[in-house]
C-alpha cells in the first residue's frame, strides 16, 4: 500500500519502498549503538468528511514542527500517521519524543476539538527490520492502551494486539448487529441418565473470519471495555431461550458463565433479576458460572456481587476447578453450589492413577461441603464409567452430546424426555 510521506522536501504520493528503504537506510546508519523508531499515531472513531480532513490537516501540521533532519512523516489513511524516526539512543530518547508529539497535538485544537491519538512505539531492529512488521508493532502498541497512554510493544502482549487489530471492529458490528448465537450443552444426571441441565456457550460465526472461539471473543471484548454489554445479550438471549425450552416442558437447570469483568459491575445483580422476571424464570433454576481467576484479582468486590446473586436464589458454580493456586481456599468463601471438574483432569483418566486420584478427592470433598459436582469434556464411556464409580453427579461432554443450537437442543430434549 502506497504511504504519503509528508514533509519539507514533497508531499506526493511515494510508493511503499520509500519507507521500507528508510527504515534499512536508518538501521545501517545507526549501527549497533543507535536505534530507530517508528512512532504510530492513530485519532480513531472519526466520521468521513471535511472535519476529518481538517483533524488529520492539523495533527500533520503541528507534528512538523517538532521534527528534526531527517525525520520523515508518513500518512498511511484517512486516519492515522507515522513518524519515522533514526539515530536515537533508545527506547528512552523514541519515548520522549513520543510524549512531544503528544503534547503539541494536544495542545492544537480544530473548531474546539482536541487531538487526543492513540500512540504506540516500535524500535528498530528490535521489533523488526521492515516497514510492515514496525508499523504492525506501532499500532498493536497504541490499540493496547487508552488514548492518554503512549504504548510501547511488548512481544508478549502480541497475541492480544493482533485479536484486537483482527477482531475489534467486526466484534463491534457483531453487538450492534446481534450477529452472536447461543449453543447449549446437555449436562446428564448419572443416576437417572436424564438431562437435567444445559450449559450456555457463546458463538460468533463470521463471514469473512469464519468461527471466532469464545476464549478471543471474551478477551478482546473485555479490553474493549464492552463485556458488560455482551454479557447482558447473553442473559437476555439465554433466559430467552430457555423461557422456550421450558414451555415444552424441560424441567431442568440453565448455566450461564460470567466474565471476570462482570464481577466488577454494581448493577449486575440488578439486571439478572429483571431479566429473570422478563421471562418468569425461577431464579433457582439459573446457575452462573465463574472461575477462580475471575475472582482473583478483585475478591472482595466479586464476592459482594456473587452474595446478591445467591441472595436472588440463583445458584454458582466455580468451574474449572483445580486450574487455579487457591482453589481450596475460594471453596471456603465462596457461597457455591456446584463443582466443575476441568477436562484436564479427565481425558487421561483410563489410563493415570494421579488424575484418578485427583478426581475422586474432587469429587469426595465436595460432597462433604454439600456441593454438586459436574465433569465438563467427557468424551469416552471409559471417563463416563470411572466417573459414575466416583459419585459424580453429571457429566458433560461429547460422550453425550457437542453444543447444541437452540432448535437442535428442542429436538434433544424431546427425544429424551421421560415417558
Amino acid at each position: 500500500m502506497p504511504q504519503r510521506p509528508i514533509d519539507s522536501i514533497s508531499s506526493a504520493i511515494t510508493p511503499r519502498h520509500l519507507l521500507d528503504e528508510s527504515i534499512t537506510q536508518g538501521i545501517e546508519l545507526s549501527g549497533t549503538h543507535r536505534k530507530s523508531a517508528v512512532i504510530y499515531l492513530e485519532l480513531r472513531h472519526l466520521h468521513p468528511g471535511h472535519y476529518r480532513d481538517r483533524l488529520i490537516e492539523l495533527m500533520v501540521s503541528r507534528l512538523k514542527t517538532v521534527l528534526r533532519n531527517g525525520d520523515l512523516l508518513f500518512q498511511l489513511d484517512s486516519h492515522s500517521v507515522v513518524l519515522l524516526l533514526n539515530q536515537l539512543s533508545g527506547l528512552s530518547h523514541a519515548t520522549l519524543a513520543a510524549h512531544r508529539a503528544q503534547q503539541v497535538l494536544q495542545e492544537a485544537s480544530a473548531d474546539g476539538q482536541k487531538l487526543y491519538p492513540q500512540i504506540g512505539i516500535a524500535i528498530a531492529p528490535d521489533h523488526g527490520v521492515d516497514s510492515e512488521a514496525l508499523i504492525d508493532a506501532a499500532k498493536l502498541a497504541a490499540h493496547q492502551f487508552a488514548q492518554e497512554h503512549i504504548g510501547i510493544y511488548d512481544p508478549e502482549r502480541d497475541w492480544l494486539g493482533q485479536q484486537l487489530l483482527r477482531l475489534e471492529i467486526p466484534l463491534r458490528e457483531a453487538l450492534h448487529q446481534n450477529a452472536f448465537h447461543l449453543a447449549f450443552q446437555p449436562q446428564v444426571d448419572q443416576q437417572t441418565t436424564l438431562t437435567t441441565g444445559l450449559e450456555v456457550l457463546l458463538r460468533w460465526d463470521n463471514p469473512i473470519l469464519g468461527s471466532i472461539s469464545p476464549y478471543e471473543i471474551i478477551s478482546v471484548t473485555e479490553h474493549l471495555g464492552l463485556m458488560d454489554r455482551l454479557t447482558q445479550w447473553i442473559i437476555q438471549t439465554a433466559l430467552r431461550n430457555f423461557a422456550q425450552l421450558r414451555q415444552a416442558g424441560f424441567q431442568g437447570s440453565l448455566s450461564i458463565n460470567l466474565a471476570p469483568n462482570n464481577l466488577r459491575d454494581p448493577h449486575l445483580a440488578g439486571f439478572i433479576s429483571n431479566a429473570l422476571a422478563v421471562w418468569s424464570i425461577p431464579a433457582e433454576k439459573v446457575i452462573f458460572e465463574i472461575t477462580e481467576s475471575a475472582v482473583i484479582e478483585e475478591f472482595e468486590m466479586a464476592l459482594k456481587q456473587l452474595q446478591q446473586i445467591k441472595e436472588m436464589g440463583s445458584r454458582l458454580a466455580l468451574d474449572d476447578f483445580g486450574t487455579g493456586y487457591s482453589s481450596l481456599a475460594y471453596l471456603k468463601r465462596l457461597p457455591i453450589d456446584e463443582l466443575k471438574i476441568d477436562r484436564s483432569f479427565i481425558m487421561n483418566l483410563a489410563t493415570d492413577a494421579d488424575d484418578r486420584a485427583i478426581v475422586q478427592s474432587i469429587i469426595e470433598l465436595a460432597h462433604r461441603l454439600q456441593l454438586n459436582v459436574v465433569a465438563e469434556g467427557v468424551e469416552t464411556a471409559a471417563e463416563k464409567e470411572v466417573l459414575q464409580h466416583f459419585g459424580c453427579n453429571a457429566i458433560q461432554g461429547f460422550y453425550y452430546s457437542k453444543p447444541l443450537i437452540l432448535s437442535e437442543i428442542q429436538s434433544y430434549l424431546q427425544q429424551r424426555a421421560p415417558q
